[in-house]
């Protein structure tokens, strides 16, 4: 996934002080900057990636996992590498 470049100076917070004000600088363009300011993005797509750059200027949220869901995946694969005996009981037992 991209991000157009000409977000750069948002995400990156290139803001700066002019008298009592805050600018930023959008292209070609200063524009006033609010500190109350907050930019939401979203995605309609189910995996997005990122570059590491955009990935370092965000916070990525997935709201399709949940803290539940997590539990479960990281149990599940403790199960699977210590007690393989018991990952195959609840495999067996899933498919009765």
């Amino acid at each position: 996934s991209e991000v157009d470049a000409s977000l750069g100076p948002v995400l990156s917070r290139s803001i700066y002080k002019r008298g009592r004000s805050l600018y930023l600088k959008l292209g070609e363009e200063e524009i006033e900057y609010d500190a109350a300011f907050q930019l939401y993005l979203q995605t309609n797509l189910s995996n997005p990636h990122f570059r590491p750059e955009v990935a370092a200027q965000c916070t990525i949220i997935n709201f399709i996992a949940t803290e539940r869901g997590l539990e479960e995946q990281l149990l599940a694969k403790v199960v699977e590498l210590e007690r393989k005996d018991l990952e195959d009981r609840l495999t067996s037992l899933a498919q009765s």
